[in-house]
């Protein structure tokens, strides 16, 4: 038997139409147990054995002396009278009924079980001596004689296994209602400023509820009309077949009337009555949009009120499956959206021959469209792809054409494309990914169908670096790399001759590394060529080779030991570094050359999916604490005893030594002291050897040696009476000099406040 799928809009005297399907026990059930058909019925008729409660051996074999038990529910009972008729006649397999114990015989597949009234509502059913198991699973086919007093709603019968393998449960078995009539409608249709909606059935609640002349009403909402019905769009059928002697007139034009001669009484036919309209309908243009409802009333039809419609304006509804995530940068699997849907909202509403655009952000290159599924009335054939089609990487949108759409006052439904798209992002976008859909004779519509995400997350750990501008080999911070999803960090590059992929941190211009840092995979298990791990770029970026992708968890990286020198050319503020290179970015190209090997566009001579964006992700790595010296006219320098915080001017800046007091005097560090008095670093040398600075200022030249008691200036020996000193816990390996001492050497003058333990250095 067929599932009715249709679905069915009830009134308030019904909660479901008709017929409905037998449905199947779950899955590895003792018996299969199903009532053949629902009805609607009045709660206070008769069910006169025309469904079954069947009950199919599954997966254990029924035995004699099986018993199980089916109960009515309250308002219900078993109709014992139409029971013994049933015996009396042979009807239904029923039989050999005995008034004493209230038992009768059901002959079902060949076999007799006794089935017994306990009570009214409790039918007790036994697998008697003689039960043959066949070959096939066996069936108990027991025919429902039921009587209805005052029940409503859902009435299900109870099966109780009892002493048998048999599937305890309940099954729906009629639903009851007051009134005469019963009101559905097949289908809630879509609808424009003209269409048909959903077929109305109107059907005998009982058998005979409704004969003799009648005349029902049907009113629409105000805004609304009815559009040219005529005879033929109202049909009888059941009972009623065959009767065509009925009239269909508007009364207005929001009402119609339909006058029925002498419908037939159905009471000994066996079958009810049922009456079927399908309604034409215009909305005026001041009509709201959505539920479009029918009132029905007169004569013996039971009040009801249906929705038979949705009204609203020819265009399109855009959904996505799901947001996915697209990795900025790449290719393949990390670039292919959900299931995007572009679906009319009213039959018709995507105008044939017109073309249908879908646009995207700049940032974003349409590689591929792949899953093209068109359903409905429409037909819309895929964009092509390649090299030379539409879609060939090199543009943000693609357009595809309504070639046909049948769809209408006609038809009930509406067209349906589905599709996927393959996007290349710009390796430095994130974001929402928004693709617009605009054409085809609709309003334009924009909906978010992905979301680009970085390939990579860096962390820096602890506080940014303060960095001397001018200054070299300076302490930078440790900091972490992760990919974004696994794999994203991949081994063989796809730039046309292939080659091993790397991870490659860019530093700001003027800014290099000093040495190479020590990294190390931290977590994942992606793997690096530690032994091949080097500065590149006259040392402004490290490069790290992946030996191996991340299978299981992504792969973060710890880059320590970070040693950086600034040349003076580095602005003040925020120092960025970049994460890139061919193993992060995949669609980078250089678009005065191309990929060398790598398809190229014939027409725009561009590769496709490709942009001219070498890296991914920006990071700050530190910040000057100083300007140039070069840049600088300071006057008035403040030092402070075992504080690496100084002022120039009364801007702040810090040292990674602070000064001291030592032989009862007090010491600066060199190198900082002479960047405060406008000396920059690369006047500033250091021999290691023989533990030696040499400073340059205009016409000066001063120098200094660890441990000795003089400074030579313009080769000419000034005593002190402290050494120059470097301590390495001390002083943190920094050479330190009698401030007096290196101040007057640089022509400058100094004060001390023993209360605040400040010095404070003028420059004449």
């Amino acid at each position: 038997m067929k599932t009715n799928k249709a679905l069915k809009v009830l009134t308030t005297s019904a909660l479901l139409a008709s017929l409905a399907a037998p449905f199947a026990a779950p899955a590895s059930a003792n018996s299969s147990n199903l009532v053949d058909k629902i009805l609607n019925v009045n709660n206070n008729s008769k069910l006169s054995g025309t469904s079954y409660l069947y009950v199919n051996e599954d997966d254990i074999d029924f035995s004699t002396g099986d018993t199980f038990r089916v109960v009515l529910p309250s308002g219900a009972k078993w109709d014992e009278e139409a029971i013994k008729n049933a015996s009396d006649t042979n009807s239904n397999g029923i039989s050999a009924y005995d008034s004493k114990d209230h038992s009768f015989k059901i002959t079902t597949g060949g076999n007799v079980v006794k089935a017994t009234l306990r009570t009214e509502k409790d039918l007790e059913v036994k697998l008697e001596d003689g039960f043959v198991e066949k070959n096939q699973s066996d069936r108990i086919k027991i025919p429902l004689y039921v009587k209805l007093d005052g029940a409503s709603g859902e009435l299900k019968l109870k099966i109780e296994a009892m002493d048998s393998t048999i599937t305890s449960e309940e099954k729906v078995f009629a639903i009851a209602s007051s009134g005469k009539t019963i009101t559905s409608v097949d289908e809630v249709k879509s609808i424009g400023k003209t269409g048909d909606g959903g077929r109305i059935r109107i059907e005998e609640n009982s058998f005979g509820a409704l004969k003799g002349a009648q005349s029902l009403k049907l009113k629409l909402p105000s805004n609304f009309k009815w559009n040219g019905m005529v005879k033929t769009d109202v049909t009888l059928g059941g009972g009623y077949a065959g009767n065509d002697k009925y009239t269909v007139e508007p009364s207005s034009d929001n009402e119609l009337i339909i006058n029925f001669e002498n419908l037939p009484d159905t009471s000994n036919s066996g079958n009810r009555g049922y009456i079927y309209i399908t309604p034409h309908i215009k909305a005026d243009s001041d009509a709201a949009k959505g539920e479009v409802r029918v009132n029905i009333s007169g004569g013996d039809f039971s009040d009801a009120d249906v929705t038979v419609a949705k009204y609203g304006d020819y265009n399109v509804d855009v959904k996505v499956e799901k947001v996915e995530e697209l990795v900025a940068g790449k290719f393949d699997e990390y670039t292919k959206t959900a299931k995007i849907t572009i679906e009319e909202t009213v039959p018709g509403s995507l105008v044939a021959g017109r073309d249908v655009d879908v646009l995207f952000p700049s940032w974003v290159k349409v590689v591929n469209v792949s899953d093209w599924n068109v359903s409905g009335p429409i037909k819309a054939n895929k964009p092509e792809v390649g090299i030379n089609g539409e879609v060939d990487g090199t543009d943000d949108e693609f357009s595809f054409t309504i070639e046909e759409n049948n769809g209408g006052k006609s038809s009930s439904t509406v067209g349906k494309i589905e599709f996927k798209v393959a996007l290349s992002v710009e390796a430095n976008k994130t974001g929402d990914i928004e693709a617009t859909i605009k054409g085809g004779g609709i309003e334009e519509r924009k909906v978010v169908v992905a979301k680009a995400v970085a390939p990579a997350a860096v962390s820096v750990e602890g506080d940014t670096a303060k960095l001397r501008i001018g200054a070299q080999d300076q302490e930078g911070p440790t900091f972490y790399i992760t990919e974004a999803k696994k794999g994203v960090f991949e081994k063989n590059h796809e730039n046309g001759k292939g080659g091993t992929g790397e991870i490659v941190v860019k530093l700001a211009d003027g800014v290099k590394f000093s040495k190479v840092p020590k990294v190390e995979v931290v977590e994942g298990d992606g793997t690096i060529d530690s032994s091949n791990i080097r500065r590149i770029n006259n040392d402004n970026a490290l490069a790290i080779p992946v030996k191996g992708e991340s299978t299981s968890k992504p792969m973060k990286l710890k880059v320590s030991d970070v040693r950086l020198t600034l040349d003076r050319t580095v602005p003040e503020g925020d120092i960025e570094a970049k994460i890139g290179g061919s193993a992060v970015v995949e669609n980078y190209v250089n678009e005065s050359n191309g990929w060398v090997g790598t398809s190229i566009n014939k027409v725009s001579n561009k590769t496709p999916g490709t942009f001219n964006t070498q890296n991914a992700v920006t990071f700050k790595i530190g910040s000057t604490i100083t300007p140039a010296p070069s840049d600088t006219t300071a006057k008035n320098i403040v030092f402070k005893l075992n504080s690496k915080t100084y002022t120039v001017d009364g801007k702040e800046f810090e040292m990674d030594a602070a000064p001291l007091v030592g032989w009862d005097r007090a010491y600066l560090p060199v190198r900082f002291a002479a960047n405060a008095l406008n000396v920059s670093d690369d006047q500033i040398i250091w021999d290691d050897k023989t533990s030696t600075f040499t400073i340059f200022k205009g016409d000066r030249v001063i120098s200094g040696k660890v441990g000795d008691k003089f400074l030579t200036i313009n080769g000419v020996k000034t005593p002190m009476d402290v050494p120059v000193w470097r301590n390495k816990e001390k002083t943190n390996n920094r050479v330190m000099v009698p401030i007096r001492y290196l101040a007057n050497a640089l022509n400058a003058e100094i004060n001390w406040n023993k209360e605040t333990s400040e010095i404070t250095i003028q420059v004449k």
